[in-house]
């Protein structure tokens, strides 16, 4: 049987960093009673039944709720769904947002594998992300985790950043290395409208680093990671080994249903239904205080967007797609000449009918599967 995911969106930070598009709100202690009590009814509804694959605690920093809570949401999680086969659940933190009591706490709870965004070892960086830790704290926090039991972490880097340049991130891969974590994720910075780093590029006062910049820095943490003994298995993510691959994110790429619960989350069938939460707080409580749903809208994908998304999706991670099933699945066929484009410019490379991205290939996931696919007569 197909498992299905959860992800649990926790709204709360200490601090809003001022390059996150992501909904969430500083810390407020009567929201966040009023939240757990949602949360977990909003759990009950949705999961009841579910054979659950994956639990992931996102946000926001989900460590602002208590280890005591998230034991509570544990247990209540097994006496409603099925969690048998669960073998990953990850919870994120932030460097200087957990003490090593807690972490350990965390552990003790049923968190297997711990995720902590780091995003740079600069503090000049740091400082332009709006981070509230140091380099200092990411190493400490990093340390302390694998001290109380943490034998599964991931961190999170960060590229792009204004004023960084390819040495610079060459010197955070170094860093990263020598803390040896099981997995590392390395994003670019995107600039979203509405965020304060938008407004300061926008007024001139920051400026992102070249396109060429960036696209070097992307193939330097290719080559150093590989170096180090990492499997590129997705265009932002590194594994120091298959068994480190992260399930719960692979479920987005290979379209693996997944329940979302917490203000703005997204769910998703896995054929063709997808539905997300209303995005506020206030909104979300009281929805479900009334015992109502919290899902804002509904949408359902229709055969072209599903190609799209099975291409697209697949076309980003090392695994690829299979065009066949593509044809089978919705009726859409691969574009061959474009196809072999694709394989002329080292893009993919091709076994059977199985298309497998190359490390420039995942760069350009998005208009490579526009592209690919061509219409039925």
């Amino acid at each position: 049987m197909k498992t299905t995911g959860l992800y649990i969106h926790v709204p709360f930070c200490v601090r809003k960093c001022s390059y996150c598009s992501f909904y969430s709100i500083e810390r407020d202690e009567v929201l966040l009673t009023r939240f757990r009590y949602m949360l977990l009814a909003e759990m009950e509804r949705k999961a009841a039944g579910v054979n659950i694959g994956t639990v992931y605690a996102g946000g926001g920093t989900p460590t602002i709720l208590s280890p005591e809570f998230w034991s509570e949401f544990l247990t209540t999680l097994d006496r409603v769904a099925d969690i048998s086969d669960v073998l990953e659940l990850t919870i994120e933190t932030n460097p200087g947002a957990v003490l090593p009591d807690t972490l350990a706490e965390f552990r003790k709870a049923g968190f297997n594998r711990l995720s902590i965004g780091i995003q740079s070892f600069a503090y000049s960086e740091l400082k332009t992300l709006g981070r509230i830790h140091n380099p200092d704290q990411a190493i400490l926090t990093f340390n302390q985790a694998r001290d109380t039991g943490f034998q599964n972490i991931g961190i999170d880097l960060m590229y792009g950043i204004p004023n960084q340049t390819p040495d610079d991130w060459q010197s955070n891969l170094k860093k990263a290395i020598e803390l040896s974590p099981e997995h590392i994720s390395c994003y670019e910075l995107s600039i979203e409208n509405g965020t304060p780093i938008a407004d300061l590029v926008d007024n001139g006062e920051l400026s992102k680093p070249p396109e060429e910049h960036c696209r070097e820095m992307y193939f330097l943490a290719d080559e150093f990671l590989k170096e180090a003994g990492y499997i590129h298995y997705e265009v932002s993510n590194y594994a120091s080994g298959d068994e480190n691959i992260s399930r719960h994110n692979s479920s987005y790429w290979n379209r693996t249903p997944y329940i979302g619960l917490g203000p703005s989350a997204h769910s998703f069938d896995g054929k063709r239904t997808r539905s997300w939460n209303v995005c506020e707080i206030d909104g979300y409580l009281n929805l479900i205080e009334n015992d109502r749903s919290p899902v804002e809208e509904t949408e359902y994908l229709d055969s072209k967007e599903i190609a799209l998304e099975m291409l697209m999706l697949g076309l980003r991670w090392k695994a690829g797609v299979d065009i066949e099933e593509v044809k089978v699945s919705t009726g859409f066929r691969i574009n061959e000449q474009y196809l072999d484009s694709m394989i002329g410019s080292g893009k993919v490379q091709v076994s059977g009918s199985l298309i497998m991205p190359t490390t420039k290939g995942m760069l350009f996931a998005d208009g490579d599967a526009a592209n690919l696919i061509e219409d039925l007569p």
